[in-house]
């Protein structure tokens, strides 16, 4: 399932948050006169040295990391993309988290600026990682699924809702007069703008719902099911061995650590009805080939997901 074979969490981590493929085609999204993109920043020749050399030296990585005791994953995505942005020769990190104020109002802030020294522009940088799970009331035909039949796990998140505030108002912030003023004492005069918007979809077991209109396909779609089928699904799986992930662990393919104890179909099924007893939860879990690497990826409900969560 990975592409980023590194030994370190952390590098593969920064691996797939900066070169994965993005969720969404964002070129598809963008309105008629939109000049907006995928971030440009390949994983080239140079960029898979310097990962390899950071997998054998995590240190300065860990260190970085380190600095933040912010848990939410949504920063954590964002901190591997400041790492990587002030240590890629190619480019310079002008900017992050940079507040966009209108007299006392703050009207949002620019999550990165960035100088490509390749293509001689600046640009604007919105990053987004998101886990949306397909449910809807009524199966239909439909060879497409629509944004708003993607829930995040504790059902606060909505596809169709996240790319309006992507494509609406983040990446739009440097149009606005008060964000140029700002941008001035830098020696930024134009923008490009840029999104990098990573993550998975989850489609019902019961019930495939398609993927949505600008799904990349060169993403799997992977499951999501209740409690009550889950040890059915676990029977039709090639992997023997599974493990709940903590939500540090939900971007990158996962690998057990040393000394990791793994879950048997009967220990996961067990582990699962315990946690979702106590606090309804979605969990993400990881199915394990023989040779340690992840195979699958799945969520599992309660029963009554998405409603019963409050």
């Amino acid at each position: 399932m990975s592409a980023f074979p590194y030994r370190t969490q952390a590098v593969r981590d920064l691996a797939w948050a900066c070169f994965a493929p993005p969720l969404l085609q964002v070129e598809q999204l963008a309105d008629d006169g939109q000049n907006v993109a995928s971030c440009g920043l390949d994983l080239n020749v140079d960029r898979r040295r310097w990962l390899e050399q950071l997998d054998r030296e995590p240190a300065p990585l860990l260190d970085y990391l380190g600095q933040s005791d912010c848990p939410r994953l949504g920063i954590y995505f964002e901190r591997l993309w400041h790492y990587f942005l002030s240590r890629d020769e190619s480019v310079e990190l002008v900017a992050h988290n940079l507040p966009v104020r209108d007299g006392q109002l703050t009207l949002g802030e620019f999550d990165v600026i960035y100088w490509c020294h390749e293509r001689r522009r600046h640009f604007h940088l919105e990053l987004a990682v998101k886990f949306f799970l397909g449910h809807r009331l009524t199966t239909t035909c439909e060879p497409v699924s629509r944004w708003h039949e993607w829930l995040g796990p504790n059902t606060d998140d909505r596809l169709d809702l996240k790319v309006e505030q992507l494509l609406q108002r983040q990446i739009r912030l440097g149009e606005r007069p008060s964000a140029r003023e700002q941008l001035k004492p830098l020696g930024i005069v134009e923008l490009a703008q840029e999104i990098a918007f990573k993550g998975y979809l989850f489609q019902p077991l019961l019930d495939p719902l398609p993927a949505p209109f600008a799904f990349n396909s060169q993403l799997a779609l992977s499951h999501w099911l209740a409690l009550t089928d889950l040890e059915r699904y676990l029977q039709g799986l090639e992997a023997e061995r599974f493990l709940p992930l903590p939500k540090a662990r939900w971007l990158a393919p996962a690998q057990p650590g040393p000394g990791e104890i793994l879950f048997s179909r009967v220990e996961l099924a067990q582990r699962l009805h315990s946690l979702l007893d106590a606090d309804r939860r979605a969990r993400l879990v990881a199915g394990f080939a023989p040779d340690g690497k992840e195979r699958y990826r799945f969520f599992v409900t309660t029963d009554a997901w998405p409603t019963g969560l409050h």
